[in-house]
């Protein structure tokens, strides 16, 4: 297959017809018949095949050598000064293989006087002495008495600089063969570096029988003189190169044969009936193609492509992921801005808020901010694409105009369109589940309405990043948020509570109800009085639907405050709350709790025990009692109040596989609401039924651990749960 990136070395892979051109420089150096020296520049940005091109002529110099006597052959040397680049030994290192190349032509003629005159140059010029196997012949006397032999620099020679070069010029003109200096990579080096090569070059450019083709971006060479020198980076190269040729533009229906070339196999990978070519062909044709313009940009492309596309093949849309890499390799900027902008690009909030032309201003200011972090594609092209794979930025820009879109069907072909795949496809480029800072301010702001901050928490807790969010909210942020915001946040909070992840609390690290209680607090003592702190709780509590059992959590932590045996006791003037502003809240929730138990609701709570023991403290034990004894007699209730009843017991027995003797103290929870002996029929004949088999995991087990704590006799053998 052809590489796009690595340099052809012969005209048999020229897939851009390159060869006809380095024939024509090949030919202008070794028709040159002026016996001066000929400078050939040959001009090309980055990654437009200017090393192709030099190897396709090296191809043809050697071609034309065959059918040359050797006193006729051109001497080539191929110079790459990146090699050298830094070492502080370039101008060294160029006449170092340019006598070594001259040592190795065996039809040289006065190939000895050559080299020696060469040597005492580059002694001149790079300050340095000449290697000891280049020197001349050291006396008789010398060698009879075995002197040290010294240091030689070219001035010991008793010969000046001028005599030097003009007795190599007279050789060198005497010669047939054309000596050939190649120069590739100079843009690559550093400013100082590419001004000596030039210097090279014109220290030799009056050589008889030479010629130099220089391959270089001309713009990036003058802009480097120009930092070194002031200003005339343009005029220095003109004066130097005779000759300057333009790489031969890259045809746009060659880059894109090349391009299907590469492609080819990972498009192999895509699954079946996964690849739509229609939208292929849509998304490649109207924008995409415009993103390459050179063979190198194929090669970053697919190699990038590559690697990730593997990984991810099964979770994205195949047409949409090639594209979105495409803006990753040449526009990173704006590929972090879509990557940090989810609310913008999907339609992730859209059921939360009304695109108004208020809305769809800030988002179109959004996205122009976006779309200026990049040059390197045009405007035009990269919004086209944006609002092909983004459908809301269509109508962002065009809310007038009339276009189908199915959100199913997005979900359906795992569209980055689609909330629910938009993070898959940038797995490999962030965390799973980060919020980036500029949708957390999105969100926040959307608190100045309830009903809309509650929505896009419930959107938040769907995508499995409520619980970053709430990392990212229990901050300095609770100072700024707008006092007139708060009431929303604290309602949404205790509102979803019970429904978000309820994580694990250890030494270094808070469970969610916690997390929600500093934040609670932190944004209550927004308020100066206790009378304020009261309404908001008091309005959240009200309004809250959704959830029971955090609200319990927040009030008794508010309860610590209050009590003076804890460590948590803090003075009424400090406290968040006035003890009546407590009692009149727990009363509410105590209402709750029942309208809860009367609608049937409680008996599927998780933290059901939690919410037993707050009615039985806060309201009427009986009530308490009287509904587990009620919920205990259907067989979906016993198994609820078991299974929340022996939580901790069942959690254990999964992760560790053993009993543990103090699972005892279990059996008083269950004992404080109704004796244990009288569910024992009840849980015996749910366990040896059949119906058993089809419980959940967690419920057989309540069943069994109950039944092995009370030593029930069964008719069916009791799985052990110990060791």
């Amino acid at each position: 297959m052809f590489d796009a990136d690595r340099p052809i070395t012969k005209s048999e892979q020229d897939r851009l017809g390159r060869s006809l051109f380095a024939k024509y420089l090949a030919r202008c150096m070794l028709d040159h018949k002026d016996p001066d020296s000929l400078v050939i520049g040959l001009y090309g940005g980055w990654g437009v095949g200017k090393t192709s091109v030099i190897n396709l002529v090296v191809q043809e110099l050697n071609f034309a050598a065959t059918n040359m006597e050797d006193n006729e052959k051109p001497i080539v040397l191929n110079f790459s000064p990146w090699s050298y680049s830094g070492q502080n030994q370039l101008i060294y290192s160029f006449f170092r293989r340019l006598s070594s190349t001259l040592r190795s032509v065996p039809y040289l003629e006065n190939s000895d006087r050559i080299i020696h005159l060469l040597e005492l140059y580059v002694s001149y010029f790079t300050q340095k002495p000449v290697p000891k196997p280049l020197r001349s012949r050291r006396s008789l006397l010398d060698r009879l008495t075995f002197r040290k032999q010294e240091d030689v620099y070219a001035w010991e020679s008793g010969r000046d600089l001028t005599l030097i070069k003009a007795e190599l010029n007279e050789l060198l003109r005497q010669q047939k063969h054309k000596i050939i200096i190649i120069i590739d990579n100079i843009s690559r080096l550093y400013d100082y570096e590419i001004k000596q090569i030039f210097q090279i070059v014109k220290s030799m450019g009056d050589y008889a029988n030479t010629a130099y083709l220089l391959a270089f971006d001309k713009d990036y060479v003058v802009h480097a003189i120009n930092k070194l020198d002031g200003i005339g980076g343009e005029e220095y190269v003109e004066k130097i190169v005779q000759l300057p040729f333009d790489i031969p533009p890259i045809l746009q229906q060659d880059i894109e044969k090349i391009f299907s070339d590469r492609l080819s196999d990972i498009v192999a990978m895509v699954p079946e009936d996964a690849w739509n070519i229609e939208y292929w062909a849509d998304i490649y044709y109207s924008s995409l193609k415009y993103f390459f313009e050179n063979c190198r940009d194929i090669t970053r492309y697919v190699n990038t492509l590559n690697f990730s596309y593997s990984r991810l093949r099964d979770l994205v849309n195949p047409v949409d992921f090639f594209a979105l890499t495409a803006i990753e390799v040449f526009t990173p900027d704006v590929y972090f801005g879509i990557r940090e902008n989810k609310d913008l690009f999907t339609d992730l909030l859209d059921h939360v808020y009304v695109l108004d032309k208020e809305q769809l201003k800030k988002d179109k200011s959004r996205c122009e901010e976006i779309l200026s972090r990049t040059q390197r594609v045009p405007r035009e092209v990269l919004l086209d694409l944006i609002m092909r794979l983004f459908p809301r930025i269509r109508h962002i820009y065009h809310p007038d105009e009339a276009f189908y879109h199915s959100d199913a069907t997005a979900r359906k072909l795992r569209r980055i369109c689609s909330p629910d795949a938009f993070d898959i496809y940038f797995r490999l480029s962030m965390q799973v589940g980060q919020i980036p800072e500029s949708e957390f301010d999105t969100i926040l702001s959307l608190a100045s309405d309830a009903e809309t901050f509650d929505q896009a928490l419930t959107r938040l807790n769907q995508d499995e990043r409520i619980t970053k969010f709430l990392d990212m909210l229990d901050s300095k942020v609770l100072t700024s948020l707008p006092r007139r915001d708060i009431q929303a946040v604290i309602s949404a909070l205790l509102d979803n509570g019970d429904l978000f992840p309820q994580g694990l609390s250890d030494t270094l690290s808070l469970d969610t109800p916690m997390r929600i209680h500093r934040i609670i607090h932190g944004l209550l003592r927004r308020f100066q009085t206790p009378e304020e702190r009261f309404v908001i709780l008091q309005n959240a509590i009200a309004n809250a639907s959704k959830s029971l059992y955090i609200i319990i959590h927040e009030l008794r932590e508010q309860s610590r405050e209050h009590i003076e045996e804890t460590d948590t006791f803090v003075p009424r003037e400090f406290r968040d709350l006035a003890p009546e502003h407590l009692d009149s809240l727990k009363k509410m929730t105590v209402k709750r709790i029942e309208g809860w138990a009367k609608n049937g609701s409680l008996t599927d709570h998780p933290k059901l025990l939690d919410i037993l023991y707050a009615w039985s403290e806060w309201g009427n034990e009986e009530d308490a009692r009287l509904f587990v004894d009620t919920i205990t007699k259907t067989d979906r209730g016993l198994i609820s109040f078991l299974t929340s009843t022996l939580d901790q017991a069942i959690t254990q027995a999964m992760t560790e596989y053993l009993k543990d003797p103090g699972w005892d103290k279990y059996l008083d929870d269950i004992n404080a609401f109704i004796p244990a002996n009288l569910l024992e029929t009840h849980a015996k004949t749910l366990f040896e039924d059949e119906y058993f088999e089809k419980l959940r995991e967690r419920e057989q087990l309540a069943l069994m651990i109950f039944l092995d704590l009370i030593k029930a006799p069964t008719k069916k053998n009791i799985r052990k749960t110990t060791v």
